[in-house]
């Protein structure tokens, strides 16, 4: 029997969110001009190859998970479609190259996004392979991320080669865990 670790679902601002990523939408940094009627505000996606854009959709289950992943060469970006509600489960990025690091349990954060503003992670953050849709029956995303990835990815699904830009740890395998999201603070309700 796995022992449960409970995360405390936190409000996402740019300050919190800061050490694995940045939030995607208007925020205290300059804004580039084009004109009088537009802002931009420019945020550092980056990737190793080319971009894929997708359409991703999280179907609502309860907010457990025992595994996360870190991607090594691209900073992946979601974007909440239609106002949808979710939370993001992140840990501190690692460029440590062996397959085998893994964040400590300890250090895994979940944050609320209220479907006003998406977020990028840094290249190595550590996430969930869910977001976790606040109601049902689903939370729609665009998603930007690294074509040479995502291939990786979809090989693996089909064929088991396992990927080298993504390393997965799970933690109910390797240290008995898993994790639960929970919400004291009444930030979902």
């Amino acid at each position: 029997m796995a022992e449960i670790i409970k995360i405390v679902v936190e409000p996402l601002s740019p300050e919190t969110f800061a050490p694995f990523g940045e939030v995607v939408g208007p925020t205290a940094a300059q804004t580039v001009s084009l004109g009088p009627d537009v802002q931009l505000w420019r945020n550092a996606f980056g990737v190793d190859g080319g971009i894929e854009l997708m359409f991703g959709r999280y179907l609502h289950k309860p907010m457990r998970f025992h595994q996360m992943e870190r991607h090594l060469a691209v900073t992946q970006s979601f974007l909440p479609l239609d106002g949808c509600r979710s939370v993001m489960v992140v840990a501190p990025p690692s460029d440590d190259p062996d397959p085998g690091d893994a964040p400590s349990p300890g250090d895994v954060r979940a944050f609320h996004l209220d479907g006003s503003r998406g977020v990028m992670l840094w290249k190595g953050t550590w996430h969930a392979l869910d977001r976790f849709p606040v109601s049902p029956p689903h939370a729609d995303f665009a998603f930007l991320t690294g074509r040479d990835t995502q291939a990786e990815l979809e090989r693996q699904a089909t064929d088991g080669t396992p990927p080298q830009l993504t390393h997965l740890v799970d933690f109910r395998e390797r240290m008995g865990v898993e994790f639960q999201v929970c919400d004291p603070r009444g930030l979902l309700g």
